[in-house]
């Protein structure tokens, strides 16, 4: 019939054109995607030059961690080393500030828990690892802490296995939680604590102290 060929053509010109269309389509999304990976790329890359700059960093100013105080300083002592501490610590927080921005930007989860975690300890370091410390050189610990997170970095350039936590990062980190687990305990005592004044306030039939404002 003499209707079937102009059919047919026009069948075929509607699938070459759909197949056109999806190729387009395919090419496009695909070209959005490889320029989605570029830009991560090139943020993981700038991250990782971050975290090397921020790391050597680290390295030198943790050889100058100021001392504790020691017991029977007098007042101008015990206010030099509180000065002293406060302006290494203020100056270690600048060096972790960029380093939490160029983690976030790691995609890999084990690799940033785990830098997460270094960044922590390294914050926590007036309070949370005096267990760490003890007996032990104080830049000793906080570089053994940083050099876990090198490693890691290292092996996850290589594509391997993050390591296994070095001993100062493991010392480090056994610091930290005994010393939550302390806080937490305090807090829990303290509130109990109130509770029993309370309790025993209402039985007397006391008013509450005043709230000093």
């Amino acid at each position: 019939m003499d209707w079937i060929s102009p059919v047919s053509g026009l069948v075929g010109a509607l699938v070459g054109a759909g197949l056109s269309y999806l190729g387009t389509h395919r090419a496009q999304a695909k070209a959005l995607a490889d320029a989605r990976l570029a830009r991560l790329q090139a943020k993981q890359d700038q991250a990782v030059t971050t975290l090397a700059e921020t790391f050597g960093d680290l390295q030198k100013h943790v050889r100058e961690v100021p001392d504790d105080w020691e017991p029977g300083m007098d007042a101008g002592a015990t206010a030099a080393v509180t000065a002293a501490r406060q302006a290494w610590d203020e100056k270690l927080q600048d060096f972790i500030a960029p380093a939490r921005l160029a983690i976030g930007v790691i995609r890999d989860k084990k690799l940033r828990r785990r830098l997460n975690e270094t960044m922590n300890l390294l914050e926590e370091w007036d309070s949370g690892l005096v267990y760490a410390f003890h007996g032990r050189s104080r830049a000793g610990v906080l570089r053994g802490v940083i050099a876990d997170a090198v490693e890691c970095v290292g092996a996850w350039q290589r594509e391997e296995a993050l390591p296994e936590p070095n001993h100062a990062f493991r010392e480090a980190r056994e610091s930290m939680q005994a010393k939550r687990d302390e806080w937490e305990a305090i807090e829990e005592a303290e509130e109990e604590d109130r509770l029993r004044r309370r309790a025993e306030r209402d039985s007397a039939g006391t008013p509450p102290p005043p709230v000093v404002g």
